[in-house]
């Protein structure tokens, strides 16, 4: 069993339709910090998602005991400039690294 999670972007208003997308999996500890546990390679993707447009984090668990996840996902368009947010998802699922 492992903990995965995905990177995509979509393109909206922007003019190019390639971005430098990335992303990260980070779990809850007991200390009440998260802690980064996998990260994707940065791949240059076209918009939209799907199995081929996309970048995947992915971390074997070492318990099955019911823990909090979050990742993260950077996106910077190529060419142009954007903000520095990191879109989040977080979900408790039977997967413990620590």
């Amino acid at each position: 069993m492992a903990a995965s999670g995905h990177g995509w972007w979509k393109k909206g208003n922007c003019s190019n339709d390639r971005a430098k997308v990335f992303n990260c999996l980070y779990e809850w500890y007991t200390d009440n910090s998260w802690r980064q546990q996998a990260c994707s390679r940065t791949e240059t993707l076209k918009p939209g998602g799907g199995s081929t447009h996309r970048t995947a984090a992915r971390r074997d668990c070492r318990g099955t005991e019911r823990t909090s996840w979050r990742n993260h996902v950077d996106v910077d368009v190529i060419g142009e400039i954007d903000t520095a947010e990191k879109p989040m998802n977080q979900a408790d699922v039977n997967c413990r690294v620590y």
